[in-house]
């Protein structure tokens, strides 16, 4: 597989990178991006996790980790953003999504920052690559489901032309067409 890394700097100048989560050859192994989510939910406001879980979520269990962690490639994909710091890397984001198996062509997607790292243009560039291999991948719509007041996450959305329909109980999906 080759080096999937895109350089990127972001709207506060800061330098950082997206790649597939997943890259044994570059280290990246499920293990590693187990240990990179446990870090970056830790990072997290409560406010955050409750906007990516909606529920009040601290930490993640191991079945939670391994459902996250198990991608393909094709069905199950996720980008993942870093920067690099005097430890090494460090992850700051990431995107997901997990093919729908009861509707052809649509998959759920998510997307969560670190609170320090929000607004700087990371979760825009997270989608476009994740809605890029989704097309790739013969998808035809990425489904998110967020909470009405997550007002960052609903201006990403419209930035990639989604349709906003409510689900109620303070839900609205997204849909976002490939």
């Amino acid at each position: 597989m080759p080096d999937t890394a895109i350089a990127l700097v972001m709207n506060n100048g800061t330098p950082y990178r997206i790649q597939l989560c997943l890259e044994p050859e570059r280290q990246h192994t499920q293990s590693f991006l187990k240990d990179q989510i446990v870090n970056a939910m830790e990072a997290m406001s409560g406010q955050s996790r409750w906007q990516r879980f909606a529920s009040p979520v601290d930490k993640l269990s191991d079945s939670q980790l391994d459902y996250l962690t198990d991608l393909d490639g094709k069905e199950r994909v996720a980008w993942c953003a870093s920067v690099m710091t005097n430890k090494g890397e460090r992850g700051i984001g990431l995107s997901r999504y997990m093919k729908l198996p009861e509707e052809e062509g649509v998959a759920e997607f998510a997307i969560a920052v670190v609170d320090e790292y929000q607004a700087q243009g990371i979760g825009y560039q997270l989608l476009k690559r994740l809605a890029g291999t989704a097309a790739e991948n013969d998808l035809k719509i990425l489904r998110g489901y967020i909470l009405s007041g997550n007002r960052g996450m609903l201006v990403l959305c419209r930035r990639f032309a989604a349709h906003i329909s409510v689900e109620g109980g303070g839900i609205l999906r997204a849909d976002i067409p490939l």
